[in-house]
């Protein structure tokens, strides 16, 4: 199973690829429309071709609308996953930065126990600190109270 890193980036280069073959599709079609377009309107009580009958105008305005909307899907998937892929992104170097200072810390306490002969030998260790009292104290009275 792949990394989410290279998850997210697999899905980020589908919908900026997407993205981009749709726009180029849309405008060329938009282009197709109005350079070519007929110079007069059809009267606007024309009869519509029946089913026999194909308007191509009828095929290019379905393509440029799928276009168009290829072009804004892509273009909110693109949105959605560049966040995620940047978080992924640093969440990694975040891990790789910390698990590489435990790897120099490792080091260094192997080098430094090499160097002072076996400091984790439990006799050398030194006692622990504890609290000298001089003596025994007096209780304590609070207040005005003496």
């Amino acid at each position: 199973m792949d990394s989410p890193t290279a998850v997210h980036k697999s899905y980020q280069r589908f919908f900026a690829w997407t993205f981009v073959l749709a726009t180029v599709l849309a405008f060329v079609l938009v282009w197709v429309e109005l350079a070519f377009s007929p110079s007069s309107a059809p009267p606007p009580m024309a009869v519509r071709p029946t089913a026999g009958g194909f308007d191509p105008r009828d095929l290019q305005l379905l393509l440029t609308l799928a276009a168009l909307i290829a072009a804004f899907v892509s273009l909110a998937g693109l949105i959605v996953t560049t966040p995620l892929a940047w978080l992924d992104r640093r969440k990694t170097r975040a891990r790789t930065a910390l698990e590489l200072a435990f790897k120099r810390q490792d080091h260094i306490n192997w080098l430094a126990a090499g160097r002072t002969d076996s400091w984790l030998v439990p006799d050398r260790r030194p006692p622990p600190m504890r609290r000298h009292r001089h003596g025994p104290t007096a209780p304590r009275v609070h207040g005005s109270a003496h």
